[in-house]
């Protein structure tokens, strides 16, 4: 009983992290003077979810899931951020498969072929532009999204080589109907 209680509040505390997390991109997206749109989950109390698979959709009609869910590879070293990106994915039909670093992100590509990768640009083991030539090379039409939130450096160098990639760019933070957009866009 008490595994199954340790289990329950372990669930909500994760619920609370994620809708804190997309509270965070929200509101930094909407300081930075994006519109304020996105998916956001629905209340109990408070206190978290009240159920974890209602959301509220402001506006997904740009971000429709196929009829055949594509899959789409995310690449982040931040769990609570790859969390909140995955969910809002998932809520919006698409097939989420999750790596910590580029090295992963590779075992998972080549496990389960994804039509789109998002990745961070700098992580430890390897970064997202390696990540990204890699596999580029042997999968060229694969489509890609790029996000950084700078590090110590900027962006503006990793941002122009992801585009010579091929790769759209988004600065972190970003409204999440942003990276929806750009999906379905590309995805299309």
């Amino acid at each position: 009983m008490e595994q199954f209680e340790e289990d329950i509040s372990s669930d909500a505390h994760t619920d609370c992290l994620i809708y804190q997390g997309v509270e965070e991109l929200e509101s930094e997206a909407f300081n930075r003077g994006l519109p304020e749109k996105g998916m956001r989950p629905l209340l109990a109390n408070g206190l978290g979810f009240s159920n974890s698979e209602q959301w509220v959709a402001d506006d997904l009609e740009h971000a429709a899931p196929f009829k055949a869910s594509p899959v789409i590879l995310l690449i982040d070293d931040e769990k609570p951020f790859r969390n909140v990106l995955k969910q809002v994915l998932s809520k919006a039909g698409y097939d989420v498969v999750e790596a910590a670093d580029g090295a992963e992100g590779i075992t998972r590509f080549y496990e389960k072929p994804a039509d789109m990768i998002i990745t961070d640009i700098i992580m430890p083991e390897k970064e997202g532009i390696e990540t990204m030539i890699e596999l580029k090379k042997d999968n060229p039409e694969i489509k890609l999204i790029a996000m950084s939130g700078g590090g110590w450096y900027g962006t503006d160098i990793d941002f122009d080589m992801a585009q010579k990639l091929g790769a759209r760019t988004l600065d972190k933070p970003f409204a999440l109907q942003e990276l929806l957009d750009v999906v379905a866009e590309l995805l299309n």
